[in-house]
């Protein structure tokens, strides 16, 4: 040993770091060394963490998708406080004067409608819906796999891991982001239409809301009630719809290509239609970016159900809310001015994730009813309810006129 190397202790052999075998290997181990540092801090990180070292079990890993959902409530500024149970009983008192008022009105018979108002916290809407969600994107798990298997049999694991993280964590966060924002839902109980549906009001959610807009509490609850009651209606009144939305939904899924996720012209297309002003069903939201020509087709039926769904509940809650509550036309008018008044990374995120398209759909179904109620009357509307080939197409839904045009001609073909 030299001098130099006297009282030194020896340094421990260092071993190269081992070196990723894969690409998407080195962006695991990136995310977990990020997810690491911050899992003691954020909820949501640990969640992140989990889904990157869980084995993929499916299309999406749902028992993380719950975690991490529920770890973005922690993300707000306060914790809601637990629901009253003067305010539970007003709300059934408020469902059963809004059906009343909804079938004076509208003159829909429906039979089966809710018995009672679930007024949930945030997390019971978040358990309540993985189920439906899961319902959805489950039957497509299979058909996933193998086409990843197809497309590069000596990666697909590798691929398969990356895909269901990135898309547990992007159904995770979308239903947090939801759970924080809904006010009320008619859930249509798709894995058990036998049941009926349901309806729910996220208590918390509307508190927030009645308090930042300055709203009377019992009358903007009763405007939710209305809006939510009319959807059971809409429902209840047929017994073709609920199937006909759910194997809607599913049949877009179950034709999801997914080797076009590898193209990488993919985003930029959906750029272009965005760029050129093209509708909003084609461009702007993560479900467009893997959408193929016939699942735009699918989605355009959806679209216009959609249409007529919000735009009919929004009719009634007009003219029943103006006639029943005194501060109606205050409080549609601060709700509007509100969504306008969004940050711009609170609009990007719901563009990103479709609910754009639903503020759309309130605009557009609106003045459809509008104008055929304007024109022919509500029992004439009414027929929407009564078939698939009575509903609208988006081209008559933004021309209320041609779908008068074709309903009183039912011979009449016309090429939407």
């Amino acid at each position: 040993m030299g001098k130099e190397e006297i009282g030194k202790t020896p340094m421990p052999e260092q071993r190269p770091p081992k070196t990723p075998e894969t690409v998407l290997e080195a962006m695991f181990d990136a995310v977990d060394r990020v997810a690491r540092k911050i899992v003691t801090f954020i909820p949501l990180g640990r969640g992140v963490r989990n889904v990157f070292r869980a084995t993929p079990q499916g299309l999406i890993g749902w028992e993380y998708v719950r975690e991490i959902a529920g770890a973005t409530l922690e993300l707000q500024d306060t914790r809601p406080g637990p629901v009253p149970q003067e305010v539970v009983d007003q709300y059934q008192d408020m469902l059963k004067a809004a059906q009343v008022q909804v079938a004076e009105y509208t003159g829909l018979h429906a039979a089966g409608l809710p018995g009672e108002v679930l007024v949930f916290g945030q997390q019971d809407w978040i358990d309540a819906n993985v189920v439906s969600f899961r319902f959805l994107f489950d039957p497509i798990s299979e058909k996933y796999i193998k086409a990843l298997e197809e497309m590069n049999p000596g990666q697909a694991a590798s691929i398969n891991r990356m895909a269901h993280s990135i898309l547990t964590i992007q159904v995770g966060i979308i239903m947090g982001y939801l759970a924080r924002n809904v006010l009320g839902q008619f859930d249509l109980s798709l894995p058990e239409p036998e049941k009926g549906g349901k309806l729910y009001v996220v208590e918390p959610n509307v508190r927030r809301i009645e308090q930042l807009l300055a709203f009377e509490p019992s009358e903007f609850r009763k405007w939710i009630t209305l809006h939510e009651v009319t959807h059971s209606f809409e429902f209840q009144s047929n017994d073709w719809l609920r199937n006909y939305m759910a194997s809607s939904m599913q049949e877009y899924l179950k034709t999801i290509d997914w080797r076009g996720l590898s193209k990488p012209d993919l985003f930029r297309g959906s750029q272009r239609k965005q760029a050129t002003g093209q509708d909003a069903l084609s461009a702007g939201s993560l479900i467009s970016i893997i959408s193929t020509p016939e699942q735009r087709a699918i989605l355009a039926r959806l679209q216009a159900v959609m249409c007529v769904l919000e735009g009919y509940s929004n009719h009634v809650m007009d003219r029943v809310g103006e006639r029943l509550l005194a501060s109606y036309a205050e409080m549609k008018d601060k709700f509007e001015r509100r969504r306008e008044m969004k940050s711009g990374a609170e609009k990007l995120f719901q563009r990103l994730i479709g609910i754009d398209l639903k503020l759309e759909q309130y605009k557009l179904g609106q003045e459809f009813v509008d104008a055929v109620v304007d024109l022919e009357g509500l029992p004439f509307l009414n027929q929407v309810w009564e078939s698939p080939e009575k509903m609208p197409s988006m081209d008559e839904v933004r021309n209320a006129e041609s779908w008068i045009l074709r309903i009183k001609n039912p011979g009449l073909h016309l090429v939407t």
